[in-house]
């Protein structure tokens, strides 16, 4: 079911304050879900490549190569 923005303005609108705050904190929390749903997905990969690859990062040759930048 999809509803407009007027629709949805129009119920809103028709709210004590307190209620549209509340709204609008839902919107933002919904927001901020979203964002760290895509933050995931995009690093996703990475992360499950992690362990994979930890057995090549975890040895004495890559400790020496990087102890210049430390």
């Amino acid at each position: 079911m999809t509803h407009s923005i007027q629709e949805i303005t129009a119920k809103i609108s028709a709210l004590p304050e307190p209620m549209q705050q509340e709204v609008f904190d839902f919107i933002e929390f919904i927001q901020a879900k979203v964002a760290r749903q895509a933050l995931q997905s995009k690093y996703e990969s990475a992360l499950l490549s992690e362990q994979a690859l930890a057995t090549d990062w975890n040895r004495p040759e890559e400790d020496e190569a990087w102890s210049s930048y430390q």
